[in-house]
């Protein structure tokens, strides 16, 4: 984010009062020199100055100063449930972002390539159904069932910086933040390890989708990267499929039995197919699969217990350590995050402070974390 004087508006009030650049200089006790510069637009002036200009010409400070956010980090949010965002959760964000921009200097040269993009992306089943397989063929996935690794390598072979954290499994506000630094053009994403791994194949789907559509914004990006993470998981084919067999079902348990089943076999959540299954009815107007809600909302319930967190099966029920819990972190998901901070401490030193901004986490893992690699550095 930067700033600068509105010049234009200054110069009209500055006429309409009739005060020359000598008596505004006096007033504001300046140099004439210095408000030339300023009116050029050239230098800024402190806020004490600019107080006191605003005062003298009865204007406000959102008068006085254009703010351009082009180059302020993008932020996008994987809520927990209905949670609310808040001013604060952007600020926090827009705050990390900022923070991360000091790593950018460090990132392999490999990595400073734009990834590609889908071209003139639109939220309808056609488009979105044909991205979704375009991308399963370029990156050769020939099994129906996306495996949690195949996903991670696709996000990393678009320079994607991912950063998995231990937000906690209830009661937060997002399971990822997605920020998009403009200036270097580079996406960092910070995804949850505490929840179930259908529910965390879903979320990196939904991230590529972002990473494939950076020109959507707001409630557009976030209802395609949905519909594309659904479609991407479970493809029209599959759709087609298993809407033929659950037509050939009468009753309505036999149906949900049969998406468990499904569910179980892919690694997928229920709703999620059951969603595909009735975007795909629609789209060549079937009528839809109903079910009776309670009892597949029970079904669904029970076939998320048979499933562990994802941090439980990386890194067992306990508090990893720092050194357990980063090498996890290189290993399984390729991250380079931990080596950005290790290179940006070999050249500046790095502090528990900055430690805390980048990763938005509790005072004692922020310990935890410096110390590691503060002594892995030595």
């Amino acid at each position: 984010m930067s700033k600068s004087l509105n010049t234009s508006l200054i110069k009209e009030k500055i006429a309409e009062y009739g005060i020359s650049q000598s008596k505004l200089s006096k007033e504001l006790d300046v140099s004439r020199e210095s408000v030339s510069q300023w009116l050029k637009n050239r230098t800024f002036p402190r806020p004490s100055k600019l107080l006191k200009l605003g005062k003298l010409l009865d204007l406000k400070y959102s008068e006085l100063v254009e703010i351009d956010t082009t180059l302020e980090p993008q932020v996008a949010f994987r809520k927990v449930g209905s949670a609310k965002t808040k001013v604060n959760h952007y600020k926090r964000a827009k705050e990390m972002g900022y923070a991360l921009e000091q790593l950018v200097d460090f990132l392999p040269k490999n990595m400073m390539i734009k990834p590609p993009e889908l071209k003139k992306p639109v939220n309808n089943y056609e488009y979105i159904q044909s991205a979704a397989e375009t991308i399963r063929n370029i990156f050769e996935i020939t099994d129906w069932g996306i495996k949690f690794d195949e996903i991670i390598s696709i996000l990393n072979s678009l320079n994607v910086i991912l950063i998995p954290v231990l937000l906690g499994s209830k009661k937060n506000h997002e399971n990822a933040i997605h920020i998009y630094l403009p200036k270097s053009q580079t996406t960092w994403i910070y995804i949850n390890l505490d929840t179930k791994i259908f529910d965390f194949k879903f979320w990196l789907s939904h991230e590529l989708g972002h990473i494939l559509t950076p020109s959507l914004k707001g409630k557009e990006a976030e209802d395609f990267s949905d519909d594309f993470a659904g479609a991407f998981l479970f493809p029209k084919e599959l759709a087609n499929r298993k809407y033929d067999e659950l037509l050939k079902l009468k009753r309505k348990i036999e149906k949900i039995n049969s998406l468990i089943s499904t569910a179980s076999d892919l690694i997928i959540s229920p709703i999620t197919i059951l969603k595909e299954i009735n975007k795909y009815a629609k789209f060549h107007n079937l009528k839809a699969i109903e079910l009776e809600e309670n009892t597949f909302y029970a079904a669904t319930t029970k076939f998320t217990k048979n499933y562990s967190l994802v941090s439980e099966l990386l890194l067992g029920k306990e508090n990893p350590t720092a050194k357990k819990y980063i090498k996890i972190a290189e290993d399984k998901f390729k991250t380079k995050f931990y080596t950005l901070l290790r290179n940006y401490d070999k050249r500046y030193g790095i502090t528990s402070n900055y430690i805390k901004s980048v990763l938005s986490i509790s005072t004692t893992d922020t310990k935890e974390i410096y110390a590691y690699l503060k002594n892995a550095s030595n």
